[in-house]
């Protein structure tokens, strides 16, 4: 398993131990959080051994969660969270970090009104109630001077259910229908998804899936993963199938060959001639992970890309306008060679 997943993966199994504690009122033993946790997230074994590392994880963050023995021979020892300490000791927050979890907080505008947004603002309002008057009336100064721009942001308040929904298939390895209106489509049509990961991009969510239109849909999920836009989910059921996730899937590693959301599996070789009047600002246009940028003698830059996606490159370069030339592959110079006879012609009447 890659290693993004592996830490994801540990990451919800903590974070449902520390739910299962929270919302037990007689504490729970050890095996029984195994068995939730199992029966949670899809697991196919879990180590009683595990639980007890997760649970000293919580502790050591604070969390008053103790080991009690009990008069019931089934259940000798429990777990207990002390629900009246259970506040996390104030740490010393300075400017720097505020600042920083400010701005990082507006970035993080387009989950407004999902769960993700409501640990957001408590965790925000925590750090504030830790912290000075003086230092916040310091903070609010600086913050006066630093804006933070971008695209406008998807407003998914009303998506609140379908994000929890998926969020929930996504960690507990559940078959899901949706309702699904793709791009230029007239119309929605019910897909079954094998959700891998939730991705924010450029102010958008989507649910990184393994898709099937399959009648018999099969629990041993083969790929490709896509990209669905939370935009356009209509509906949502979570059916009573788990599958395995792909074992060499990796989040991260995913759009390696991608500047943004895109991926197919025929990413192509790149070679782009860019004039000097506009050489310095093509490698901020472009962006790709793995451009190379040669200079020329006569000032132009050769922008070499070993892998990425039409799709995505070619209109970054009409962006430039006649100041960028696609030399390689022949098909993209050729189909861009095409697009400008239409644009030309266009622009005669």
């Amino acid at each position: 398993m890659a290693p993004s997943m592996q830490r994801g993966r540990q990451t919800a199994r903590q974070f449902k131990v520390l739910e299962l504690l929270e919302n037990s009122r007689f504490g729970m033993t050890t095996r029984e959080i195994r068995e939730e946790v199992i029966e949670a997230l899809g697991l196919s074994s879990l180590h009683e051994k595990t639980i007890k590392r997760d649970i000293e994880h919580w502790r050591q963050l604070g969390y008053p969660i103790e080991q009690h023995e009990t008069a019931n021979p089934d259940r000798p020892k429990i777990w207990l969270l002390d629900k009246t300490r259970r506040k996390i000791p104030r740490l010393p927050i300075g400017v720097i970090e505020l600042l920083a979890f400010s701005a990082g907080r507006e970035l993080l505008y387009p989950l407004a009104g999902t769960p993700y947004w409501d640990g957001i603002q408590r965790l925000w309002e925590r750090m504030r109630e830790s912290t000075s008057e003086e230092i916040l009336a310091h903070l609010d100064r600086q913050r006066a001077g630093f804006i933070v721009r971008g695209p406008t942001a998807s407003n998914y308040s009303r998506k609140e259910g379908i994000l929890s929904s998926l969020n929930r298939a996504t960690f507990e390895h559940r078959l899901t229908k949706i309702r699904y209106k793709g791009l230029g489509k007239s119309h929605a049509r019910t897909r079954i998804i094998a959700p891998h990961a939730i991705c924010l991009f450029d102010g958008s969510i989507y649910i990184l899936a393994a898709d099937t239109t399959e009648d018999k849909v099969v629990e041993e999920i083969e790929g490709p993963i896509k990209a669905f836009k939370l935009d356009r989910v209509g509906g949502i059921t979570l059916l009573d199938r788990r599958f395995t996730p792909l074992r060499d899937f990796d989040p991260q590693a995913h759009f390696d060959n991608s500047i943004g959301i895109f991926r197919n599996e025929k990413p192509k070789k790149f070679r782009i001639k860019v004039k000097p009047q506009q050489a310095e600002l093509a490698a901020e246009v472009l962006k790709h992970p793995q451009q190379q940028i040669r200079e020329q003698k006569d000032g132009s830059v050769l922008i070499e890309i070993e892998a990425a996606y039409e799709e995505e490159i070619l209109p970054r370069v009409l962006s430039l306008g006649e100041y960028a030339e696609i030399i390689l592959p022949k098909s993209c110079r050729k189909k861009m060679g095409k697009l400008a006879k239409k644009i030309a012609s266009m622009y005669r009447q």
